[in-house]
């Protein structure tokens, strides 16, 4: 499976998540635990653990500078709309 525009070419697996299950640092390094709902077989829905990510200190502030520059853009796009205490998409 070819990567994504914008992104190198890897042939690693992707990780879905539509929650942050944890954020932790330890050891020197962060560690971040994704969560993805699903249906289980009844039709309920339930959070299943989907991966982690194990971040140096350094690696984990260029993904937030990345983040920030990502949102302010979404935001001067009129896609998110930030006030206080609460982000609106």
């Amino acid at each position: 499976m070819s990567s994504p525009p914008g992104l190198p070419e890897f042939d690693l697996p992707m990780i879905f998540a539509d929650k942050v299950a944890g954020l932790g640092y330890q050891a020197g390094v962060f560690r971040l635990a994704f969560a993805a709902n699903t249906a289980n077989s009844e039709g309920q829905e339930e959070s299943i653990k989907s991966g982690f990510l194990i971040l140096s200190p350094d690696c984990m502030l260029e993904l937030r500078s990345q983040i920030d520059q990502m949102m302010n853009g979404l935001q001067d796009r009129g896609i998110l709309n930030f006030s206080p205490g609460k982000l609106d998409g």
